[in-house]
């Protein structure tokens, strides 16, 4: 018996402050992007896709965002760092 599945890591990129489209109100949302990795037998071997999303600190509306934008908004938060 194989047991295969998928893993989500999250990681906090940042804030950014802007209106808010459910609530209207001008306030900081918190920039997460979130990887999937393939598991098997829980061990993560490879990614198989990354989205970002951006919660509002009032409401807890949340939205995706374009991956390109956060990573130039962010630089330092899109690359992993090189264990060595």
């Amino acid at each position: 018996m194989i047991i295969v599945g998928n893993r989500r890591r999250n990681n906090v990129m940042g804030q950014l402050r802007y209106t808010c489209k459910k609530c209207q109100q001008d306030a900081f949302h918190s920039v997460v992007r979130t990887r999937l990795m393939f598991t098997a037998f829980f061990i993560p071997l490879f990614p198989i896709g990354k989205y970002t999303t951006a919660r509002c600190n009032l409401c807890g509306y949340q939205e995706k965002l374009n991956n390109k934008e956060m990573d130039a908004r962010f630089p330092n938060q899109g690359a992993k760092p090189n264990p060595s």
